[in-house]
């Protein structure tokens, strides 16, 4: 079996299981999110007429091309990332324990000692002063106890955080909950046609840039990063679902907030639907993490700057290990007419 290691969706490098040992003598705030606040009550689904359009883009990222002609049908999608409070009801009603709450698979890690394989999940820390900034250890802590109702370890609480995006998800997870609520994970193609909201080939979702009428339609990170977030969008850190506006087919948060799971595989290039290579492995390939499965995440997140990261964009996506979540990944689900 392959080796895993844990790869960090918006940055794309490689943290490895081991790492947070690494942070005992650093000096690190932890990303503070702000005060609860209810911006968008749960207003279910909205319908998406479906169409023909433009999937992926060019001259940003390599797995972003080639542009291709993609259709797709007429499908319902959640208004907004799955809440706390939603997903606390599916753990109620089905005893459900997440991935991040169970103890990894040894065979997964077979060079870490065995008393070291606990449950938990990664967690990003801002860095406080300039140590190492360009070693991506150093933004990223596995946290022991990390998981979607402790999210920054076993001292946290989602308390007063009913309408914040349920974290620390795998595609596991996503696929339960979709599951029980008689829905399934959007695919990449539907994902990123509802998130272009009709601007066929645009750039953002709101056109040509991330502004509309001077006011950001996404929660990213503005600043320095990864030192300083100027919260000009009106967050640091995750906030709360429905913050931005709505998109042309009433659904907000496609872009920013957090990286959201798609049912779909990752290639590290776009296939013409109808033409895709026999030889394609079933579950996914991406040369970071060879041997491991890895799903399609899109949307970027509140990490996702100017200076680092701009997977912001309707055409961005990224490859993730199914296995695991961190701290910027929920979802959303939709289903058919």
């Amino acid at each position: 079996m392959a080796k895993r290691v844990l790869i960090i969706g918006s940055i794309g490098l490689i943290l490895g299981f081991l790492g947070y040992q690494l942070f005992a003598t650093q000096n690190f705030d932890i990303e503070l999110e702000q005060p609860s606040t209810t911006c968008l009550e749960p207003k279910g689904m909205a319908f998406v007429e479906g169409g023909t359009f433009t999937m992926g883009a060019g001259a940003v990222y390599a797995e972003e091309m080639p542009a291709i002609q993609n259709v797709v049908k007429d499908f319902y999608m959640d208004r907004h990332e799955v809440t706390n409070l939603q997903f606390a009801d599916f753990i109620q009603a089905t005893g459900y324990v997440t991935m991040a709450q169970r103890v990894p698979n040894a065979d997964d890690y077979p060079d870490i000692p065995a008393e070291l394989l606990t449950p938990g999940s990664a967690v990003f820390v801002k860095l406080s002063q300039a140590v190492e900034a360009s070693t991506f250890f150093n933004w990223w802590h596995f946290t022991e106890g990390a998981n979607w109702k402790n999210p920054l370890g076993p001292n946290s609480n989602i308390l007063d955080k009913d309408h914040f995006p349920v974290i620390h998800i795998a595609y596991d997870d996503a696929q339960a909950y979709a599951k029980w609520k008689g829905h399934r994970l959007p695919t990449e193609a539907e994902y990123e046609y509802a998130s272009r909201g009709g601007l066929d080939g645009a750039k953002y979702a709101s056109g040509s840039t991330l502004l509309h009428n001077g006011k950001y339609i996404a929660n990213t990170w503005q600043g320095l990063f990864p030192f300083n977030d100027t919260a000009e969008d009106g967050y640091v850190g995750l906030a709360p679902v429905g913050c931005y506006p709505a998109n042309h087919f009433g659904i907000h948060d496609l872009i920013g907030n957090v990286w959201e799971w798609t049912q779909s595989v990752y290639y590290p290039r776009h296939f013409d639907p109808s033409h895709l290579p026999a030889n394609l492995p079933a579950k996914g390939y991406d040369e970071k993490q060879p041997g491991i499965a890895v799903g399609v995440i899109k949307g970027g997140s509140y990490l996702c700057a100017e200076d680092f990261c701009m997977r912001y964009r309707p055409a961005a996506r990224h490859a993730q290990d199914t296995g695991l979540g961190t701290s910027h990944i929920g979802f959303r689900t939709v289903k058919d007419p």
